[in-house]
């Protein structure tokens, strides 16, 4: 029995050691600010200064590494396209983020199993310790940065966003050499008149030179989602040739009005009450046309008198025959 006991007590003791040294392996996801602060830290070893936290390139970021993330790593073609715009400079203007003359704004995007630690984001050379991607992070011009990160199903999705200003003369001395590129290769984005509805109460955009789809929607109040479905688009980054006619809004569907039906009331029986008729008798009239003709030239009320008279002695005379026949 006892060795029982004791036998319990290792088994009990082993499963619990494994699974806490299992829930040790597992690291929590590093935040977004993680990811600035190894930049800046990065950027530190090879002489430069960091770089400016803005909140709408963090916005673009998390947007970003939460397509990233939506999509799965699997499916994903094209790190650098996203809601809000086919380059990074589109959807961090969507953000909030002014971009003036002489300002780009790019991204970095990658995915490692949560388990990496962040700092292989720049010893990997599949990730992005390479020259594109140290052109971009180790930048002199490089001016503001942002980030996304998204963790989901085991793996972790990141998305850096630095903007460049050209114009800037830089304040590191013996910098990494980099590429400077002439100017953005990204185009401007036209700004986007509304259209008036129309009588049917449908909205239509006439698209224009620079004109992106996601500051459509933006303007006119809506989605990239619902006006790639209104326009059957198979993807939200299709790209929008001059002078289509973009469906912004359908036209009204009317509200058919219910048909009010008139039922007639079915008749119902009523009971009338039992009516008494009554019968007036009529008491015959004596006119003196009518008067015997044994009185003439007598009025009415004479007449009357003389018959009274007459039947009182009438009456007179059979009481006093029946009083003859007693005796």
């Amino acid at each position: 029995m006892r060795k029982a006991f004791f036998a319990t007590i290792l088994i009990f003791a082993w499963l619990t050691s494994a699974f806490v040294h299992q829930g040790a392996l597992k690291l929590d996801a590093p935040s977004a600010y993680d990811l600035i602060t190894a930049v800046n830290e990065f950027r530190a070893k090879n002489g430069l200064g960091s770089l400016e936290t803005n909140t709408a390139l963090m916005a673009a970021g998390k947007v970003q590494s939460d397509h990233l993330a939506s999509i799965g790593y699997t499916n994903i073609t094209n790190g650098h396209v996203g809601p809000g715009g086919s380059y990074a400079i589109d959807r961090a203007i969507a953000a909030g983020y002014p971009v003036a003359q002489g300002i780009d704004v790019q991204d970095c995007w990658a995915f490692t199993s949560i388990n990496e630690p962040i700092s292989a984001l720049f010893q990997n050379t599949s990730i992005w310790n390479d020259a594109e991607h140290m052109n971009l992070i180790l930048n002199k011009y490089a001016k503001h940065i942002g980030a996304g990160v998204t963790e989901k199903d085991g793996f972790v999705y990141y998305d850096l966003v630095i903007s460049y200003d050209w114009s800037i003369t830089p304040k590191d001395p013996g910098t990494p050499s980099v590429s400077i590129p002439a100017k953005s290769t990204t185009p401007q984005v036209a700004p986007v008149v509304v259209a008036a509805p129309q009588p049917d109460g449908s909205i239509v955009h006439v698209v224009q030179a620079n004109q992106a789809l996601w500051s459509i929607a933006i303007a006119y109040g809506t989605t990239i989602e619902q006006l790639r479905q209104l326009n059957n688009f198979q993807s939200t980054n299709a790209i929008i040739p001059i002078g289509y006619q973009l469906l912004i809004r359908p036209a009204f569907t009317p509200t058919p009005m219910p048909t009010v039906t008139t039922t007639p009331r079915q008749p119902t029986r009523t009971p009338v009450p039992a009516q008494v008729i009554e019968t007036m008798q009529i008491a015959p009239t004596i006119s003196a046309a009518s008067a015997p003709s044994f009185l003439p030239g007598l009025d009415r009320t004479t007449a009357g008198l003389i018959l009274i008279l007459l039947c009182g002695i009438g009456l007179v005379l059979v009481i006093m025959g029946a009083l003859r026949k007693k005796k």
